[in-house]
């Protein structure tokens, strides 16, 4: 039986059986179901990450639990005697009184944070006018605020050896219960000025006109997709133009990476158009999102779709682009996707940039590591069944198995599509199996490389992160008036970025999640990528060394190559059956011939354009003209 089900067993089971134990009427054994009903709820508040949103309905379903138990206790006093005499009365009616404190104190609670979320949520601007108070204390407004419902707590343990302790806990339960309600009283008045909206905008407007930003980059999209918006950070931060990052979910803002630029969140429409962005000529869109519609729809602004890769795969050629003014391709092979499939895009408006944001990736072709490493980086299963680009449901265990029937040859690293299992619940089944199939080929391999300094880093840069996000988004808002992360963040992630592949040892095959370490350092720690029909072959080609995708459907190998160019021109193909993996693996450990070298070096020019073009120009002169091309329409006369 799961961990869930026995806890619901256990809430559905202990209050029936705190009030049989009342009927009986059995002290002790009251007491043993009433301690049993504590705890099952003390674990379901532990369980429920969504508290502070529902405080009130979740509040309601538990209060009608406690108060059974109110009951339960009433029932048992009632039983042993004590009903006829005024302590029982008292009892009753400060019970009964303790619910209204409880209630009292939530919507204390609801004000507080309806107060503290404002419309618009920043990092990176001054906001001091807004004198935003420090937040509650967490203990006072998330899921531990469920600890009021315990008040009752000093009652029942008193009463159990009479009306007259049982008097004393409810004064102890109204002391503590009247000071924390007195602490958000406190907290409700400071913040009562934070409801006023327009003077909020008013001083996010102030900071946008001493900013004057020229260029936004703007994204919305569910917290999954973060990574979309976070391969852009770098090359925000690197432009010659004054530069914003507009998200519209909140759930985005702490997701999002070390950036020098700016951010505003303003998750509603219809705040959007009380922005000033009078001064923005160019706003740039990796994902195609319905809310685009919001700033797509400001004119003097122009527009350009970057995508968050450069791939086979739809979003590569949606024909949504076409709502855009400009569509920017890494090279030909993009422009030339665009046009050949019909998607109404014009051969003007595509304008090539190169991918400014590969810089990290090595180009040597050479790893630092001893032991021959072998990437599996496959995508996700996409929004369709026909695509069938993931190859994590149908062969990833398979080609798990035969990476690892190389061991101790080979090391193995697994780093899957943060979206991997969002639609098809099967591959979310695959992927912990080739999770279980990593971790017991790592069990029976001796440790090595400083696993200590590993935690203590990973401590440190936890440490870090909490102390830039300590508060709610209202404090963050307030204390990250200076753009971007400290030196000592970013030296600590360098450290913690190396101590991660010293630590285990070089024969160590690794499940790599999150954020960190980024894809881009697994290429580098890779002598050989196995993926899919994804940006993430167009992306490793820069390194020069060799790849193979996967043929999750088995077409004919020239119909594969036709239909997904980018992906599997230059590359070596797997089909369903695994077959030739073993033989790619031992090719490519022993340094032997390697006809796909020449097609891999056409492909990249094609790709990303000819290697003495510099991305982070291309792309900072598309922003300049694109920006210039707004400022004609703006002083070209109207009709």
């Amino acid at each position: 039986m799961t961990r869930e089900r026995l806890l619901g067993l256990a809430l559905v089971l202990a209050y029936p059986a705190t009030v049989a134990a009342a009927l009986w009427p059995s002290t002790w054994a009251f007491a043993a179901t009433a301690l049993v009903a504590y705890a099952a709820d003390a674990m379901a508040s532990r369980e429920d990450e969504s508290l502070t949103e529902r405080l009130a309905q979740v509040n309601a379903g538990v209060t009608v639990r406690f108060l059974l138990r109110d009951l339960a206790l009433l029932l048992l006093l009632a039983r042993q005697g004590h009903a006829g005499r005024t302590g029982f009365v008292v009892l009753a009616l400060g019970l009964l009184g303790l619910h209204g404190l409880r209630g009292a104190y939530s919507a204390l609670t609801l004000y507080v944070i309806r107060r503290r979320r404002l419309p618009a949520v920043t990092r990176g601007m001054d906001l001091a006018e807004l004198r935003i108070p420090d937040a509650p204390h967490p203990v006072l407004t998330t899921r531990h605020a469920r600890t009021m419902l315990h008040l009752d707590v000093p009652v029942l343990a008193g009463a159990l050896f009479g009306v007259g302790a049982g008097l004393g806990g409810l004064a102890v339960a109204y002391a503590l219960g009247l000071a924390a309600a007195g602490l958000m009283v406190r907290h409700a008045l400071r913040n009562r000025h934070l409801a006023d909206e327009d003077r909020i905008f008013d001083v996010v407007n102030r900071r946008l006109a001493e900013l004057r930003p020229e260029v936004a980059l703007y994204f919305s999209g569910s917290p999954d997709s973060a990574y979309q918006a976070n391969m852009w950070l770098s090359t925000m931060d690197d432009l010659d133009h004054r530069a914003v990052i507009i998200l519209r979910e909140r759930a985005m803002v702490p997701l999002l990476g070390r950036t020098r630029t700016p951010v505003l969140c303003v998750p509603k429409a219809m705040d959007m158009v009380r922005l000033d962005l009078s001064t923005l000529r160019t706003a740039l869109y990796p994902a195609n999102v319905g809310k685009n519609l919001h700033l797509l729809r400001m004119s003097g602004i122009r527009s350009a779709f970057i995508n968050h890769g450069d791939s086979d795969k739809p979003a590569s050629f949606n024909p949504f682009a076409r709502a855009y003014d400009e569509v920017w391709v890494a090279g030909p092979a993009g422009r030339e996707r665009y046009l050949t499939m019909r998607t109404g895009v014009r051969n003007e408006d595509i304008v090539e940039v190169g991918r400014p944001q590969l810089a990290p990736i090595d180009g040597s072709g050479v790893t630092p590591d001893p032991m021959f490493t072998v990437l599996y980086a496959p995508t996700w299963e996409g929004w369709s069944d026909d695509l069938a680009h993931s190859s994590v449901a149908t062969m990833g265990p398979a080609i798990v198995a035969a990476l690892l029937d190389h061991a101790p040859q080979i090391r193995l690293l697994y780093k899957p599509h943060p979206l991997t299992g969002t639609r098809d619940p099967q591959a979310t089944e695959r992927h912990h199996e080739i999770v279980a199939m990593i971790e017991r080929a790592n069990a029976p391999r001796p440790g090595g490389g400083d696993t200590e300094r590993l935690k203590a880093l990973t401590r440190r840069l936890e440490a870090q992160a909490g102390d830039e996000t300590a508060g709610d988004e209202a404090q963050i808002s307030r204390d990250t008036a200076g753009a971007g992360s400290s030196g000592d963040r970013r030296e600590t992630e360098e450290a913690w970025t190396e101590a991660y592949w010293q630590a285990g040892g070089p024969q160590r095959h690794r499940v790599v999640t999150g954020p960190h370490p980024h894809v881009y350092d697994c290429f580098n720690h890779a002598d050989l990528l196995v993926t899919d029909i994804s940006s993430v072959a167009g992306d490793f080609i820069v390194t020069g060394k060799p790849y193979a995708v996967t043929n999750v459907k088995g077409l004919d190998t020239e119909e594969f190559r036709r239909l997904f160019p980018t992906a599997a021109m230059a590359a070596y193909l797997i089909g369903p059956d695994c077959a030739g993996l073993a033989d790619l693996v031992a090719q490519a450990q022993s340094g032997g011939p390697d006809p796909m070298a020449g097609p891999r070096q056409e492909l990249r020019d094609h790709l990303l354009g000819p290697d003495e073009l510099d991305a982070s120009k291309r792309f900072g002169a598309a922003v300049s003209a694109l920006g210039a091309k707004s400022l004609i329409h703006e002083e070209r006369p109207q009709a």
